[in-house]
């Protein structure tokens, strides 16, 4: 039976760092190898080009490290260096911009990938072709689950992430787990979701194009959420399976806050215009 067969794809791959520890990364670029490699032998994917980008306004020595790392590993590797920080949208249009793949991923450097979680979201993609975007089922270092999809937030629950106050959190916990699809999750068949997290977002990328790549509005927060917002359809997929290394979720200091409400503010407004 060849109704299943699914011929070979060009994948792009986007990993913005700015301050993650060396080990993170090795860890990052490794599975990201692993995964590259396990679709290569699947044959849902016949090349990949990775580009690993510097945000930070120096060069650190994390950096320079793992992107020696991956120059040993990787044969189409682009290494994009010294513009600053630019933001973690504006430095992912860098290499949106330059690729010409059928997929890109957009990728956070704090990720280790499941073995066949590019093959499985890569392999969904082909086979539904109306399917903008697929993000994956995660966990954190202590096997929890995380909740990457998420419901379009409404003013209560932008002030409960922005504070992220352990009291209201738990007095307010059925409104966040609705904005979490925890009434949905887990779930072992694909679920349509409304916005996706960008800490990993596998992706057509003529959408990415057509979209203009992120917005530059944003400088940080919200950026993947107006991203996913403007794609017509994403789907939460629990076959692609990846473990988030820095999925803490930490208090953030009264910069982060006002930085958070700043960037809400402009994904309110821009929500309201037509795409």
């Amino acid at each position: 039976m060849n109704e299943h067969i699914i011929e070979a794809t060009t994948l792009s791959v986007s990993c913005v760092i700015y301050d993650t520890g060396y080990d993170v990364l090795a860890t990052t670029i490794k599975s990201l190898h692993n995964a590259i490699q396990e679709a290569l032998k699947q044959n849902s994917l016949n090349n990949c080009t990775f580009y690993l980008i510097n945000n930070h306004p120096t060069t650190p020595d994390s950096f320079q490290q793992s992107a020696a790392l991956a120059q040993s590993l990787f044969s189409d590797i682009e290494i994009i260096n010294g513009h600053g920080n630019i933001g973690y949208g504006r430095a992912n249009n860098l290499a949106i911009h330059n690729s010409n793949s059928e997929f890109h991923l957009i990728l956070n450097p704090d990720v280790k990938l499941d073995l066949l979680s590019l093959n499985e979201g890569i392999t969904f993609l082909m086979r539904h072709q109306d399917v903008d975007l697929v993000a994956p089922h995660a966990i954190n270092n202590h096997g929890e689950n995380e909740y990457l999809a998420k419901r379009m937030p409404n003013p209560l629950i932008i002030f409960l992430r922005g504070i992220n106050s352990p009291l209201l959190n738990k007095v307010f916990k059925r409104q966040l787990d609705w904005y979490t699809y925890r009434d949905k999750l887990p779930t072992s068949d694909p679920l349509e979701i409304e916005l996706a997290s960008g800490c990993f977002m596998l992706c057509r990328t003529k959408i990415l194009k057509n979209l203009g790549g992120f917005s530059p509005e944003y400088f940080l927060y919200f950026e993947d959420f107006d991203l996913s917002r403007k794609m017509a359809k994403k789907i939460l997929l629990p076959s692609m399976r990846i473990t988030h290394l820095g999925g803490n979720t930490a208090r953030k200091g009264l910069q982060h806050i006002k930085l958070f409400l700043k960037s809400y503010l402009i994904f309110l407004t821009s929500s309201k215009r037509p795409n």
